[in-house]
């Protein structure tokens, strides 16, 4: 509230006025003639003195200290702040719902986290976005909160490039190569056979929950074309429809925006989530998955890439949610770019991790950067850390060739150059007592 300061001027000085003027007036008393002639008559008489205008100078008084201090401060009335003790925030587990911010601000707005939706509805999912625009830094993100949970997390990456090597390094078990790289008939049956033993002992494996996370669905249709439609696509379907029952949880990653090329359509579609990340320049593939899936809506509000945390300005819908929602940006380590591998495409064991501490899980770690990253073709920390377990394991010379560096055939003379080279770092940065 704000007075007139004039006013609060002149109230102080008048009322201070009237406060001394009711202040120096002579006292009071209850003498009477009657009572002087008494006294003067030698008689005791009660003698009693007063201020009956001592109250109204008080009044007077702090009226015009109050005033004084309301002119001083300008008219502005002084506002009292009572301290309350607030207890220490807690967070909530999600219900399926995204909450406001707090605050009454016109523009407030949502901001959703799609890994931590994941990793705590952890259901068959169907995973949809064009490359580049932080589907694996998700997923990635996702599958390490699961396993914070007690979640068994496999992973079939047919794009095991090293640079992207910390996406999968804390999953349980990895079964990484590079199909692209698959040149004879022979290397591709032994791959499909290979990822099917992988899904069957998922399968397997008594810890509940578990994940099976499958990255490029697209690469793997166009590499295994007869296997894919024969084997790989109905057990896809199998899991995204009936997984759950058992606490398994199928994520299934694709670049492809039909819904129709995993094989689930109609009615089953309702028996799996999907979610889908976009960026303002994938339309078209937002397009063709809302073709392929009419219960995805639009993105009727261009302001919600704006909005986006993510650097690729990413918006993401989970169809649990039913809305398009701007993202959070996720941590993406700062890696050292290292030379590709010869054979690498068929090193198709789990990397050693390092064990993320169960109050951290969250927090992606650091990806090792080999220190013999100097010339052009020197195997990376990975691949000379392989060799030493496999000859740690008492495995010959060329049973590492093929089976640990994947190097067959013709390509076996190139495969020993690489084992010499790797042998020879270990047995040079090898201690001795």
């Amino acid at each position: 509230m704000r007075f007139d300061g004039n006013a609060l001027l002149y109230t102080a000085i008048g009322s201070a006025a009237l406060g001394v003027f009711m202040g120096v007036q002579r006292p009071a008393s209850n003498l009477t003639p009657a009572d002087l002639e008494t006294f003067a008559n030698g008689g005791q008489i009660e003698y009693r003195v007063t201020n009956p205008y001592l109250p109204l100078a008080w009044v007077l008084g702090l009226t015009s200290v109050g005033s004084g201090l309301a002119w001083a401060m300008k008219g502005q009335a002084p506002a009292v702040a009572i301290r309350q003790t607030v207890p220490a925030p807690v967070a909530p587990a999600w219900d399926g719902s995204v909450p406001m911010p707090t605050g009454s601000q016109p523009d407030s707005y949502r901001v959703g986290n799609p890994a931590a939706i994941l990793a705590q509805r952890l259901r068959p999912t169907l995973i949809s976005a064009n490359p580049r625009v932080g589907k694996g830094v998700t997923v990635a993100h996702a599958y390490r909160q699961a396993q914070a949970n007690g979640a068994a997390v496999w992973i079939i990456e047919p794009k095991y490039h090293p640079k992207e090597h910390w996406y999968w390094e804390s999953a349980d078990n990895v079964l990484g190569f590079m199909a692209d790289e698959l040149e004879t008939k022979d290397a591709i049956e032994a791959m499909q056979e290979e990822m099917q033993q992988f899904i069957f002992a998922w399968r397997q494996i008594p810890q509940r929950p578990k994940v099976l996370i499958i990255d490029e669905l697209a690469m793997l249709k166009v590499t295994f074309k007869t296997w894919y439609e024969s084997f790989l696509k109905p057990q896809l379907v199998m899991e995204l429809s009936s997984g759950e029952t058992d606490d398994r949880a199928l994520w299934a990653m694709t670049q492809s925006s039909l819904v129709g090329d995993i094989g689930v359509s109609g009615g089953m579609r309702s028996t799996f989530d999907l979610l889908t990340l976009q960026t303002p320049t994938s339309q078209g593939h937002l397009e063709s998955l809302r073709a392929s899936d009419k219960t995805i809506p639009a993105i009727d509000d261009p302001a919600l890439f704006e909005r986006s945390f993510s650097p690729k300005q990413a918006v993401f819908y989970h169809s649990a949610l039913d809305e398009w929602l701007p993202m959070v940006a996720y941590e993406v380590p700062k890696l050292e770019p290292q030379p590709p591998e010869p054979g690498y495409a068929h090193r198709t064991k789990a990397e050693p991790a390092p064990t993320a501490d169960s109050t951290e899980a969250v927090a992606l770690p650091r990806t090792p950067v080999s220190e013999f990253a100097g010339g052009q073709n020197t195997p990376d920390l990975a691949l000379i850390l392989s060799v030493t377990n496999a000859l740690y394991q008492g495995l010959g010379r060329s049973q590492i060739i093929k089976d640990v560096l994947g190097y067959k055939g013709q390509r076996y003379q190139q495969g020993a150059e690489l084992y010499d080279r790797i042998k020879s770092i270990i047995e040079e940065n090898s201690t001795h007592e």
